[in-house]
């Protein structure tokens, strides 16, 4: 019986795990479909409140890179932000114009009832003189920078190549189905193990008394016989 518990829950053990492994991998190849299916479309990759944006020019070169990826937090007062925070917003104007701008924040003007009226931003990077001098609105503020999301560019990165979408796709979906086909073929030798043991067990228990004893004799004569040595002397 104990053994019986154990097995049962090592199969539930490996199921959960495998169903939490599964989750997990494809949870991050959606992240990742969805930013590349984004981008394509100029549309904003958004996840439980967060974004993830493409830094396309290198303006904040020395804090962000070009072409990484970075994790923003949906604002919820706008009044909250403060200078030095870095922001993407929407170029209201210039050759960037409709285009997400990550930039840090180096003025706000306030209203007289003390909320925000517009922002001045600025990049980070000093070589770069020709900035656009805009005065953002609040409604043209998309998120606050959280951090730099290296795994996930990494991983679009690798999924954009060939033989990248067949290590994080073809092949662990190929892992996931035959382990599903070995456990489901494991459980099913398994359950038919069981079933013959108990059909022979059941077979027993209907036997008259005298083929129990016939079966008892030629068990005995059987066990004698392997009990034999090669001289035929039985071993004592």
């Amino acid at each position: 019986m104990a053994k019986e518990t154990q097995s049962k829950a090592k199969k539930i053990y490996n199921i959960v795990s495998t169903v939490i492994i599964a989750a997990i991998f494809v949870f991050l190849v959606v992240v990742v479909g969805l930013m590349l299916w984004q981008r394509k479309s100029g549309g904003d990759t958004s996840i439980f409140g967060y974004y993830l944006f493409d830094v396309l020019t290198d303006s904040m070169s020395g804090t962000i890179e070009s072409h990484e990826v970075i994790l923003s937090k949906k604002i919820d007062d706008i009044n909250d932000l403060k200078v030095g925070d870095i922001i993407t917003f929407v170029a209201p104007s210039g050759r960037l114009a409709g285009n997400n701008i990550t930039h840090r924040i180096v003025g706000i003007a306030l209203k007289e009832d003390g909320s925000v009226d517009y922002f001045r931003t600025k990049g980070d990077n000093p070589d770069i003189t020709d900035e656009d001098d805009w005065q953002l609105k609040p409604e043209q503020v998309k998120a606050k920078y959280v951090r730099k999301a290296k795994f996930i560019g990494g991983l679009r990165s690798f999924l954009t190549k060939w033989y990248g979408y067949v290590v994080l796709i073809v092949l662990p979906l190929t892992v996931v189905g035959v382990l599903i086909i070995v456990g489901f073929v494991r459980d099913k030798l398994a359950v038919e193990k069981e079933k013959m043991r108990t059909e022979k067990l059941n077979s027993v228990d209907t036997l008259s008394e005298e083929q129990r004893n016939q079966l008892l004799e030629e068990l005995k004569k059987t066990n004698a016989d392997s009990d034999t040595d090669g001289d035929g002397r039985s071993e004592n």
